[in-house]
């Protein structure tokens, strides 16, 4: 086994550092999806008693305890709770946009090693068939079979290796694009969502004192 990694050379090596480097965008995107996961009903309905109580500041604490872009962006509505809702609205989406990059970040580096790594187990069995051409006695029928079928196996075994790789590496990046992506979703809409409460509470609170 160990010959036969020698043998294909340094090309097998890079393919092994890109596979490595996309295990470690999986394990940290994992462990950082898996830490900003939070019950987003709870904590909007949370919320939204403490607001409808007038509680602002104890809404903008809850808000501050809680690890992850939807607590971030929700805690930058709280903060200037008196604005009109457009401006609101505007700080919300402003704060999301901002949290976009901390939830994308490292997931296109998987998607690139994904697409690296067959291209290098193809350039590497390419320039091992090459130099196996460029031996003396195999353009003429000179070399043994077995050492024909040997050069042939190891050369096509870097291709072999490359799409070993790559292949669950672009299930991982389908897999953590998606997740992604609903993660921004309900950041969105948990700063929309906050807006609304904030200025539905003051409407009503406003009725309140007209009665």
């Amino acid at each position: 086994m160990l010959e036969t990694i020698s043998t294909m050379g340094p090309m097998f090596w890079l393919i092994i550092l890109f596979a490595a480097l996309a295990l470690a965008v999986v394990a940290e995107r994992l462990f950082y999806y898996h830490r900003i996961n939070i019950n987003s009903g709870d904590f909007l309905r949370g919320l939204s008693a403490l607001i409808r109580s007038g509680e602002y500041a104890e809404a903008l604490h809850e808000a501050r305890q809680l690890p992850g872009p939807m607590a971030r962006v929700v805690e930058s509505v709280l903060a200037r709770p008196k604005l009109e809702r457009q401006e609101l609205r505007e700080i919300a989406m402003g704060a999301a946009e901002l949290e976009v990059y901390r939830i994308e970040r490292h997931v296109r580096l998987l998607q690139l090693c994904a697409t690296v790594m067959p291209l290098l187990g193809i350039l590497g069995t390419l320039l091992g068939l090459m130099d196996f051409y460029e031996t003396p006695g195999v353009t003429d029928g000179a070399a043994a079979p077995p050492a024909v079928a040997d050069a042939l196996q190891q050369a096509l075994l870097l291709s072999a290796t490359g799409l070993a790789f790559a292949i669950p590496a672009y299930l991982f990046y389908m897999y953590l694009a998606s997740r992604a992506r609903k993660i921004i979703n309900s950041v969105e809409r948990a700063g929309m969502e906050c807006v609304h409460i904030i200025s539905d509470a003051r409407m009503n609170a406003a009725e309140n004192r007209k009665d």
